[in-house]
């Protein structure tokens, strides 16, 4: 069992909503399963390998928790990084 407590600091209050921001903030991010595991990969890479599917919720929810909080300045420069390195700017 697990609880995600700080849900209300997620855009839309969700999980879906953090993994939004991540998206957004550039993470390629995917969820696959395969033969019983789940695996999280940023791209072509694996951050994580897992049976219980509560684990990749762990993961995504405090990546997005660690950014969500962030002061919105400092999501700013994330965001600004980002597109600059991706060629937007």
């Amino acid at each position: 069992m697990q609880e995600l407590k700080w849900l209300e600091e997620l855009p839309e209050q969700s999980l879906e909503g953090g993994i939004k921001l991540l998206k957004e903030l550039g993470w390629n991010l995917q969820v696959r399963e395969m033969d019983g595991f789940f695996s999280v990969n940023a791209g072509h890479i694996v951050l994580l390998k897992t049976s219980p599917r509560e684990s990749v919720d762990a993961l995504l929810y405090g990546m997005a928790v660690s950014f969500s909080t962030l002061p919105e300045s400092a999501l700013h420069a994330v965001r600004k990084f980002t597109k600059e390195s991706a060629g937007e700017i």
